[in-house]
């Protein structure tokens, strides 16, 4: 069973994105910022991010690059979800390491496909593995 790191100080975001990844068969680990998450990947084997942009103390951004900082944890896929649907915040997300980028409200499969796609890419490492690949029109 893989385990997911939720990253979100918006506690009804939290709560939707760890309930549709437990659904999906997930662990899910709990962090309400960056500063937090940090802290419990020196605790527990983490295989996948999924990492609000806008947090206080350390915002995703933050987290990313000092997750692709550390090779401990730089293989580790991070998807970022945000309110922003702005492309530039894409870009700079892509531009540090964020495997996939999702726009809130986050819909339920499209974050399951994409956290099935990326651990699978993990362990078929064959596959292109670029950052932000756009995925099909939706």
């Amino acid at each position: 069973m893989s385990t997911i790191l939720v990253v979100d100080d918006y506690a009804p975001n939290h709560r939707l994105m760890s309930f549709v990844l437990e659904h999906h068969g997930y662990a899910v680990i709990s962090a309400f910022d960056g500063v937090h998450a940090l802290e419990c990947m020196q605790n527990c084997p983490i295989n996948l991010i999924v990492t609000d942009l806008t947090m206080p103390r350390l915002d995703g951004i933050g987290l990313t690059a000092q997750v692709r900082a550390d090779e401990r944890f730089n293989g580790v896929p991070i998807i970022m979800v945000t309110a922003s649907g702005k492309e530039a915040d894409a870009v700079r997300a892509a531009g540090i390491g964020v495997d996939a980028f999702l726009t809130k409200p986050v819909d339920s499969e499209e974050l399951a496909e994409a956290v099935s796609a990326l651990l699978s890419r993990k362990v078929a490492p064959a596959l292109d593995t670029h950052a932000l690949q756009p995925g099909p029109a939706r």
